[in-house]
C-alpha cells in the first residue's frame, strides 16, 4: 500500500526541495554580494545586517508554500484512508462483519483527521526551525569565510568555494527537539510517508475492533529490517488475547513485541510494513513459512557477491543520496557563477562546477551500473534535486565532456574523442581502437606509462609489435600470437615505477626482444612460462596461448 500513495508524498516533497534550494540560492547570493571586509568590526555589521534580511526571505519563502502544501497533505490523508478502508472491509465481510463508509463512520473519520493534523504539526515545526537554523548557519560561513582568509590559510576564493561545498552538502536543515538535524526534504519524507503509514493503521485498528476482531496480520516484504523481519508475515494480538500461541501457523506478538508505536518498531520511521483483519477459521495466511524464509535470503549479485534485497535497497539508497548530493554542488557552484561579483570568483565557481559535473556523472554511472547488476528500478525521484532540470543536466554533460578532453589531453592523448558518449560508441564502431585507447589511458593513470610517451607514439609501438614480433618463432620453436596489455607497458618504461617504490624503470628495444626470442636461452618459471634471456633483456611467453606477457630490461635502453 506504501507503494501507492508514495508518488503522492513525493509531490508534496518536491515543494520542500524547492524550497530548499530556494532558501540555499538566497544564502549564496547574500555571502557573495557582501564580498571580503577586511576590518573585523564593519565584517560583523554587515553580517548581522545581511542575516536579518535573509531571515525575513525565509520566512517569507516557507509562507509562499504552507498552503499549497496543507492541501496535498489532506489529500494524501483522504486517499490512503480510502484504500485501507476498502482492502479491511473485504475482509470483514468475507467474516460475516459489515462493512463501513468512510465517508459516514465518524470514529475513522476521527482517526484519519488526527493523523492528519498531527502530521501537518509535526511537518510545520520542523520547517519552521529553518529560518533560524539557516541564518545561524550564514553568520557561521561568513565568519569562517573571514577568519580563512584574514589568517591568510586560504584566498578569498578558495574560501568562497570552501563555503559553497557546506553549504551543498548541509542544505537547509530542519532541527528536531531532540537536536538531531535533517536535510528538508529528508525530514519531510520520513513525516510525510511515516505520517500517513501510522494512519493507515489506526484506521484498520479502529475497524478491527468495531467489528470485534482481536487479531491482525502484518504485511511482509523482501527487504525488511533486520528487527522487522521477525515479526513480518505474523499475528499480533490487539487485545492480548492468545499472545504467543500459534495460530494457523503463525506466532501471535503482542503489540509491545512488535514495537508499535515506538519509532524503531511496526509503523515507525519508514517502515513499510502493515497489517489488517485476521480472523480464525476464516481466514487464510498471506505467506507460507518457506515465503517468509526466502524473502530474507542473499539472492541478487553484485559485483560477484551476493546480497540480500534489504541489503541491496540500502546500497541502491546510498548510491541515491551520492548522486543528489553532486547535483546540489552542482547548483551551488552555479549560483556562484550567476552572483560572483568578480571574474576570480566567478572562475573558481566555473572550476568548482566542472569538478562537480565530473563527480555527478561517475556516480550516475556507477548507479546505473548497479541497477544494470542487481535488476533494480532506478527510482528516478530520489535522484531528483528540484532545479536540476533539463537543462542543468546538459551544461553538467558538456562540462563532463569538456574535462573528459581535458583529461585525455593531459595522459597525452591528442585527438580524443569529442564527448564520452562517442568514445563508447567506438566500444563497437571500433573496438579495437577503443582497447587500445582504454589500455593506454589506465596504463597512465597508473603510473606504469608516462603521459609524456603520448599516445600515438603508444599506438605506433602496439603496431610495430604486431608486425615485428607476432609471427616469429622462439629459439624452442613456439609461435608468437599476441601481445598482453602489460607488455607495452614494459616495453616504454616508466619515470616513477608504482609497484617497485617509484624507481625509475627504462625501456627496452623491440630489436632486442626479437633477438632475446630467437636466440636467447631458455627457461620456464615456475607458473609455467617460457624467459627468453639474453644480454640485452629477458621476454616472458605464455607457451600455450603464443602471448608476449611482459620484458625486462638489462641495461637501460628507452625507446
Amino acid at each position: 500500500m506504501r507503494q501507492q500513495y508514495e508518488p503522492s508524498a513525493d509531490r508534496i516533497i518536491a515543494l520542500y526541495q524547492q524550497l530548499e534550494d530556494d532558501i540555499l540560492s538566497a544564502v549564496i547570493r547574500r555571502i557573495l554580494k557582501m564580498g571580503y571586509v577586511s576590518e573585523a568590526s564593519k565584517h560583523q555589521l554587515k553580517v548581522l545586517q545581511a542575516a536579518g534580511l535573509l531571515y525575513d526571505d525565509i520566512v517569507q519563502l516557507i509562507a509562499d508554500r504552507t498552503d499549497a502544501c496543507t492541501a496535498q497533505v489532506k489529500a494524501l490523508f483522504e486517499d490512503a484512508g480510502v484504500q485501507t478502508v476498502e482492502i479491511d472491509n473485504s475482509l470483514h465481510e468475507a467474516a460475516g462483519a459489515l462493512p463501513i463508509d468512510i465517508r459516514q463512520d465518524s470514529s475513522t473519520r476521527q482517526v484519519l483527521e488526527a493523523g492528519y493534523k498531527k502530521t501537518l504539526g509535526t511537518m510545520q515545526n520542523l520547517v519552521s526551525t529553518t529560518a533560524t537554523q539557516t541564518q545561524t548557519a550564514f553568520i557561521q560561513t561568513c565568519d569562517r569565510i573571514y577568519m580563512q582568509v584574514s589568517s591568510g590559510a586560504f584566498s578569498y576564493q578558495e574560501a568562497i568555494m570552501n563555503a559553497l561545498r557546506a553549504l551543498a552538502d548541509t542544505g537547509a536543515e530542519v532541527v528536531y527537539p531532540t537536536k538531531h538535524k535533517d536535510r528538508m526534504d529528508v525530514a519531510v519524507r520520513r513525516c510525510v510517508l511515516t505520517g500517513v503509514s501510522q494512519t493507515a493503521a489506526a484506521v484498520s485498528l479502529q475497524q478491527a475492533e468495531d467489528a470485534g476482531c482481536y487479531l491482525m496480520e502484518i504485511t511482509a516484504h523482501s527487504g525488511a529490517r533486520p528487527d522487522h523481519a521477525k515479526w513480518q508475515g505474523q499475528l499480533v494480538t490487539i487485545t492480548g488475547k492468545d499472545a504467543g500461541k500459534i495460530i494457523d501457523g503463525l506466532r501471535v506478538f503482542t503489540l509491545s513485541e512488535i514495537g508499535y508505536g515506538s519509532g524503531e518498531g511496526f509503523k515507525g520511521w519508514n517502515c513499510r510494513h502493515n497489517w489488517h483483519a485476521y480472523y480464525p477459521g476464516f481466514s487464510t495466511p498471506n505467506y507460507t513459512p518457506e515465503e517468509l524464509k526466502k524473502l530474507d535470503e542473499p539472492c541478487i549479485s553484485y559485483n560477484g557477491k551476493l546480497y540480500t534485497e534489504y541489503e541491496v535497497s540500502q546500497m541502491q539508497r546510498a548510491q541515491e543520496r551520492r548522486v543528489r548530493a553532486w547535483k546540489r554542488r552542482c547548483i551551488t557552484a552555479q549560483e556562484g557563477v550567476n552572483s560572483a561579483t568578480d571574474e576570480a570568483t566567478n572562475a573558481a565557481a566555473q572550476a568548482e562546477y566542472s569538478k562537480s559535473a565530473v563527480h555527478l556523472k561517475a556516480n550516475e554511472e556507477k548507479l546505473k551500473d548497479f541497477c544494470k547488476q542487481t535488476g533494480q528500478n532506478r527510482d528516478r525521484f530520489r535522484e531528483q534535486v528540484y532545479g536540476f532540470g533539463r537543462s542543468e543536466a546538459q551544461r553538467a554533460v558538456q562540462a563532463n565532456n569538456s574535462s573528459f578532453r581535458n583529461t585525455m589531453r593531459q595522459k597525452g592523448i591528442k585527438n580524443p574523442p569529442e564527448s564520452i558518449a562517442e568514445f563508447k560508441k567506438m566500444m563497437y564502431n571500433k573496438p579495437d581502437e577503443y582497447k587500445l585507447m582504454q589500455t593506454y589511458s589506465k596504463s597512465v593513470d597508473s603510473g606504469m606509462i608516462s603521459p609524456l610517451v603520448g599516445y600515438e607514439k603508444y599506438k605506433e609501438y602496439h603496431k610495430r609489435v604486431e608486425k615485428e614480433l607476432v609471427g616469429l618463432t622462439t629459439s624452442n620453436g613456439i609461435e608468437i600470437k599476441s601481445q598482453s596489455d602489460h607488455f607495452l607497458e614494459r616495453v616504454f618504461g616508466t619515470i616513477s615505477d608504482p609497484t617497485h617504490e617509484g624507481a625509475k624503470r627504462s625501456g627496452v628495444e623491440l630489436e632486442d626482444i626479437a633477438e632475446a626470442l630467437k636466440n636467447g636461452s631458455v627457461r620456464q618459471h615456475k607458473n609455467g612460462s617460457y624467459i627468453y634471456k639474453s644480454h640485452n633483456c629477458e621476454v616472458s611467453l605464455n607457451p600455450n596461448t603464443g602471448n608476449l606477457i611482459q620484458v625486462t630490461p638489462k641495461k637501460r635502453n628507452v625507446p
